[in-house]
Protein backbone atom coordinates (compact mmCIF):
# COMPACT_ATOMS: atom_id res chain seq x y z
CA UNK A 1 0.00 0.00 0.00
CA UNK A 2 0.76 3.70 -0.80
CA UNK A 3 -0.34 6.81 1.04
CA UNK A 4 -0.03 10.07 -0.11
CA UNK A 5 -0.49 13.43 1.22
CA UNK A 6 -1.59 16.41 -0.46
CA UNK A 7 -2.75 19.91 0.79
CA UNK A 8 -5.86 21.98 0.14
CA UNK A 9 -4.80 25.74 -1.05
CA UNK A 10 -6.65 28.91 -0.03
CA UNK A 11 -6.05 31.53 -3.19
CA UNK A 12 -5.86 35.37 -2.14
CA UNK A 13 -5.88 36.94 -5.25
CA UNK A 14 -5.69 36.70 -9.11
CA UNK A 15 -7.85 33.73 -9.52
CA UNK A 16 -9.43 33.89 -12.90
CA UNK A 17 -6.57 35.58 -14.91
CA UNK A 18 -5.13 31.69 -14.23
CA UNK A 19 -6.81 30.69 -16.83
CA UNK A 20 -5.20 30.16 -20.24
CA UNK A 21 -8.04 31.59 -22.26
CA UNK A 22 -6.65 34.56 -20.57
CA UNK A 23 -3.20 34.91 -19.98
CA UNK A 24 -2.12 33.30 -23.38
CA UNK A 25 -3.00 36.76 -24.56
CA UNK A 26 -2.44 39.13 -21.58
CA UNK A 27 -0.95 37.06 -18.83
CA UNK A 28 -2.05 36.56 -15.54
CA UNK A 29 -0.93 36.46 -11.80
CA UNK A 30 -1.82 34.47 -8.29
CA UNK A 31 -1.14 35.24 -4.96
CA UNK A 32 -2.06 31.88 -2.84
CA UNK A 33 -1.06 29.56 -0.38
CA UNK A 34 -1.61 25.79 0.66
CA UNK A 35 -2.63 25.49 3.85
CA UNK A 36 -2.76 21.96 6.37
CA UNK A 37 -5.77 20.36 5.20
CA UNK A 38 -5.50 17.14 3.42
CA UNK A 39 -6.44 15.18 0.50
CA UNK A 40 -5.29 11.46 1.02
CA UNK A 41 -4.89 8.97 -1.59
CA UNK A 42 -4.35 5.39 -1.25
CA UNK A 43 -3.16 2.64 -3.93
CA UNK A 44 -3.28 -1.19 -3.63
CA UNK A 45 -3.14 -3.77 -5.81
CA UNK A 46 -4.22 -1.83 -8.31
CA UNK A 47 -7.06 -0.08 -6.56
CA UNK A 48 -7.02 3.96 -5.19
CA UNK A 49 -9.61 5.58 -2.56
CA UNK A 50 -9.16 8.86 -1.69
CA UNK A 51 -10.04 10.89 1.84
CA UNK A 52 -10.47 14.53 2.47
CA UNK A 53 -9.74 16.61 5.62
CA UNK A 54 -12.47 19.14 4.95
CA UNK A 55 -15.56 18.75 2.37
CA UNK A 56 -14.53 18.53 -0.93
CA UNK A 57 -16.23 20.66 -3.86
CA UNK A 58 -16.02 23.69 -1.72
CA UNK A 59 -13.26 26.37 -3.41
CA UNK A 60 -10.76 24.43 -1.87
CA UNK A 61 -8.89 23.33 -5.11
CA UNK A 62 -10.15 19.64 -3.48
CA UNK A 63 -10.15 17.82 -7.02
CA UNK A 64 -6.32 18.84 -8.60
CA UNK A 65 -5.37 17.90 -4.83
CA UNK A 66 -7.09 14.27 -5.55
CA UNK A 67 -5.13 14.72 -9.00
CA UNK A 68 -1.92 15.35 -8.04
CA UNK A 69 -2.70 12.64 -5.44
CA UNK A 70 -3.48 10.15 -7.35
CA UNK A 71 -0.05 11.01 -9.24
CA UNK A 72 2.31 10.84 -6.01
CA UNK A 73 1.00 6.94 -5.54
CA UNK A 74 1.39 6.37 -8.89
CA UNK A 75 4.42 7.57 -10.13
CA UNK A 76 8.34 8.41 -9.08
CA UNK A 77 8.18 12.01 -11.03
CA UNK A 78 9.16 15.34 -8.95
CA UNK A 79 6.60 17.60 -7.79
CA UNK A 80 6.64 20.27 -10.10
CA UNK A 81 6.92 17.75 -13.21
CA UNK A 82 3.45 15.98 -11.17
CA UNK A 83 2.08 19.41 -11.17
CA UNK A 84 2.50 20.06 -15.34
CA UNK A 85 0.94 16.87 -15.43
CA UNK A 86 -2.08 17.56 -13.31
CA UNK A 87 -3.02 20.37 -15.34
CA UNK A 88 -2.59 19.04 -18.69
CA UNK A 89 -4.97 16.53 -17.33
CA UNK A 90 -7.11 18.42 -15.82
CA UNK A 91 -7.43 20.54 -18.43
CA UNK A 92 -7.89 18.34 -21.11
CA UNK A 93 -10.52 16.11 -18.90
CA UNK A 94 -12.59 19.70 -18.58
CA UNK A 95 -12.25 21.28 -21.98
CA UNK A 96 -10.30 23.68 -20.35
CA UNK A 97 -12.85 25.10 -17.72
CA UNK A 98 -10.08 24.42 -15.08
CA UNK A 99 -7.24 26.82 -14.31
CA UNK A 100 -3.38 26.56 -13.53
CA UNK A 101 -2.62 27.90 -10.41
CA UNK A 102 -4.46 24.97 -8.10
CA UNK A 103 -2.20 21.99 -9.40
CA UNK A 104 0.91 23.74 -8.98
CA UNK A 105 0.41 24.71 -5.89
CA UNK A 106 -1.01 21.54 -4.08
CA UNK A 107 2.22 19.56 -5.86
CA UNK A 108 4.18 22.07 -4.83
CA UNK A 109 2.89 23.85 -1.46
CA UNK A 110 3.82 26.73 0.15
CA UNK A 111 2.46 30.68 -0.51
CA UNK A 112 3.80 31.56 -3.93
CA UNK A 113 2.64 34.40 -6.52
CA UNK A 114 2.55 32.37 -9.80
CA UNK A 115 2.70 34.51 -13.07
CA UNK A 116 1.45 32.99 -15.78
CA UNK A 117 1.92 33.34 -19.55
CA UNK A 118 1.76 31.30 -22.84
CA UNK A 119 5.96 30.91 -21.77
CA UNK A 120 4.13 29.11 -18.81
CA UNK A 121 4.63 29.33 -15.00
CA UNK A 122 7.30 31.94 -13.30
CA UNK A 123 7.32 31.15 -9.70
CA UNK A 124 7.79 33.61 -7.06
CA UNK A 125 7.95 32.07 -3.97
CA UNK A 126 6.80 34.33 -0.79
CA UNK A 127 8.49 33.26 2.75
CA UNK A 128 7.18 32.22 5.35
CA UNK A 129 8.28 34.68 7.82
CA UNK A 130 6.35 37.48 5.73
CA UNK A 131 3.12 35.35 5.93
CA UNK A 132 3.28 33.87 9.10
CA UNK A 133 2.15 37.14 11.29
CA UNK A 134 -0.84 36.88 8.80
CA UNK A 135 -2.13 33.83 10.30
CA UNK A 136 -3.46 35.33 12.97
CA UNK A 137 -5.57 37.60 11.27
CA UNK A 138 -6.92 34.63 8.91
CA UNK A 139 -10.61 33.03 9.45
CA UNK A 140 -12.08 30.43 7.44
CA UNK A 141 -15.72 29.05 7.49
CA UNK A 142 -17.27 26.52 6.00
CA UNK A 143 -20.33 28.15 4.83
CA UNK A 144 -22.31 25.00 3.84
CA UNK A 145 -23.96 26.53 0.62
CA UNK A 146 -23.04 23.89 -2.53
CA UNK A 147 -20.95 25.48 -5.71
CA UNK A 148 -22.61 25.61 -8.58
CA UNK A 149 -19.29 25.67 -10.38
CA UNK A 150 -20.35 23.97 -13.75
CA UNK A 151 -22.80 26.82 -14.41
CA UNK A 152 -20.16 29.51 -13.10
CA UNK A 153 -16.91 29.04 -14.76
CA UNK A 154 -18.17 28.37 -18.81
CA UNK A 155 -20.21 31.46 -18.81
CA UNK A 156 -17.02 33.47 -16.82
CA UNK A 157 -14.94 32.24 -19.66
CA UNK A 158 -17.28 33.25 -22.46
CA UNK A 159 -17.54 36.94 -21.17
CA UNK A 160 -13.35 37.15 -20.39
CA UNK A 161 -13.12 40.37 -23.45
CA UNK A 162 -16.38 42.13 -21.81
CA UNK A 163 -14.44 42.13 -18.54
CA UNK A 164 -10.87 43.27 -19.73
CA UNK A 165 -10.31 45.94 -17.32
CA UNK A 166 -10.98 44.12 -14.61
CA UNK A 167 -9.22 40.75 -15.35
CA UNK A 168 -5.87 43.58 -15.34
CA UNK A 169 -6.92 44.96 -12.03
CA UNK A 170 -7.15 41.49 -10.46
CA UNK A 171 -4.08 40.89 -12.22
CA UNK A 172 -2.19 43.77 -10.44
CA UNK A 173 -3.53 42.57 -7.05
CA UNK A 174 -1.18 39.57 -6.16
CA UNK A 175 2.03 42.13 -6.13
CA UNK A 176 -0.14 44.60 -4.13
CA UNK A 177 -0.92 41.92 -1.74
CA UNK A 178 2.42 40.84 -1.00
CA UNK A 179 3.55 44.61 -0.72
CA UNK A 180 0.91 44.98 2.03
CA UNK A 181 2.86 42.27 4.06
CA UNK A 182 6.20 42.98 3.90
CA UNK A 183 4.70 46.67 5.11
CA UNK A 184 2.51 44.24 8.36
CA UNK A 185 -0.22 46.37 6.80
CA UNK A 186 -3.23 43.65 7.30
CA UNK A 187 -5.84 45.93 7.22
CA UNK A 188 -4.95 47.35 3.26
CA UNK A 189 -4.69 43.23 2.61
CA UNK A 190 -8.16 42.94 4.25
CA UNK A 191 -9.92 45.49 2.31
CA UNK A 192 -7.57 44.58 -1.07
CA UNK A 193 -9.13 41.40 -0.59
CA UNK A 194 -12.50 42.90 -0.05
CA UNK A 195 -11.92 44.67 -3.66
CA UNK A 196 -11.17 41.30 -4.97
CA UNK A 197 -14.48 39.44 -3.95
CA UNK A 198 -16.28 42.84 -5.47
CA UNK A 199 -14.18 41.95 -9.18
CA UNK A 200 -15.32 38.47 -8.94
CA UNK A 201 -18.92 39.11 -8.25
CA UNK A 202 -18.83 41.70 -11.83
CA UNK A 203 -17.40 39.08 -13.47
CA UNK A 204 -19.00 35.79 -12.34
CA UNK A 205 -22.43 37.00 -10.75
CA UNK A 206 -23.67 33.54 -10.11
CA UNK A 207 -20.85 33.20 -7.64
CA UNK A 208 -22.10 34.94 -5.08
CA UNK A 209 -25.95 34.01 -3.63
CA UNK A 210 -27.94 35.76 -1.29
CA UNK A 211 -27.30 33.67 1.27
CA UNK A 212 -23.22 34.51 0.42
CA UNK A 213 -24.11 38.23 0.78
CA UNK A 214 -25.83 38.06 3.79
CA UNK A 215 -23.01 36.20 5.56
CA UNK A 216 -20.01 38.85 4.04
CA UNK A 217 -22.22 41.48 5.13
CA UNK A 218 -22.82 39.92 8.66
CA UNK A 219 -18.88 39.01 8.91
CA UNK A 220 -18.31 42.71 8.56
CA UNK A 221 -20.94 44.24 10.74
CA UNK A 222 -19.03 42.01 13.49
CA UNK A 223 -15.56 43.74 12.62
CA UNK A 224 -13.88 41.70 9.47
CA UNK A 225 -12.00 43.86 7.25
CA UNK A 226 -12.70 41.75 4.01
CA UNK A 227 -13.16 38.46 2.79
CA UNK A 228 -13.77 36.63 -0.29
CA UNK A 229 -15.38 33.12 -1.61
CA UNK A 230 -12.87 30.60 -2.49
CA UNK A 231 -13.13 29.42 -5.77
CA UNK A 232 -15.38 29.58 -8.30
CA UNK A 233 -18.00 30.41 -5.70
CA UNK A 234 -21.55 29.80 -4.98
CA UNK A 235 -20.71 28.02 -1.97
CA UNK A 236 -18.23 26.78 -0.14
CA UNK A 237 -15.46 28.00 2.29
CA UNK A 238 -15.08 31.86 2.50
CA UNK A 239 -11.96 33.43 3.93
CA UNK A 240 -12.04 36.37 6.24
CA UNK A 241 -9.29 39.04 7.24
CA UNK A 242 -10.31 39.73 10.82
CA UNK A 243 -8.50 41.70 13.38
CA UNK A 244 -7.75 39.07 16.49
CA UNK A 245 -9.35 40.99 19.19
CA UNK A 246 -12.66 41.12 16.28
CA UNK A 247 -12.77 37.39 16.03
CA UNK A 248 -14.67 35.87 18.47
CA UNK A 249 -17.48 38.50 17.50
CA UNK A 250 -16.93 37.36 13.98
CA UNK A 251 -17.27 33.59 15.44
CA UNK A 252 -20.63 34.23 17.02
CA UNK A 253 -21.82 36.63 13.76
CA UNK A 254 -21.35 33.45 11.95
CA UNK A 255 -22.49 31.06 14.82
CA UNK A 256 -24.20 29.17 11.97
CA UNK A 257 -21.43 28.67 9.80
CA UNK A 258 -18.43 25.76 10.72
CA UNK A 259 -15.16 27.61 11.95
CA UNK A 260 -11.79 25.94 10.37
CA UNK A 261 -8.64 27.03 12.15
CA UNK A 262 -5.66 26.31 9.91
CA UNK A 263 -1.82 27.37 9.17
CA UNK A 264 -0.21 27.35 6.09
CA UNK A 265 2.11 24.49 5.12
CA UNK A 266 5.01 24.10 2.95
CA UNK A 267 5.50 20.45 2.08
CA UNK A 268 3.36 20.02 -0.88
CA UNK A 269 2.45 16.60 -2.06
CA UNK A 270 4.09 13.81 -0.56
CA UNK A 271 4.10 10.17 0.24
CA UNK A 272 3.54 9.39 4.07
CA UNK A 273 3.12 5.60 3.71
CA UNK A 274 4.63 2.92 2.02
CA UNK A 275 4.56 -0.69 2.49
CA UNK A 276 5.44 -2.66 -0.88
CA UNK A 277 5.15 -6.32 0.77
CA UNK A 278 1.27 -5.70 1.70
Amino acid sequence: MIISRTPLRVSFFGGGTDYPQWYNKYGGAILGTTIDKYCYVMLHNGKSWFTFDLPNKSGLASSSAYTVGLLRVCTELDNLTISRLATTWEQDKTNGQVGSQDQYLCAVGGVHILKFSEQGIRDFPVSQEIMRPLENWLMLFDTHQYRRNGDIIPSQLREMEQHEGIYKRMAEMPGEGVKFLYDKDYLSFGKLLYEAWQLKKQIAPLATTPVIDEICSDALLAGAIGGKLLGGGGGGFIVLVVPPDKQEAVKQALSDLTFTPFLFETEGTKVIYRDVSL
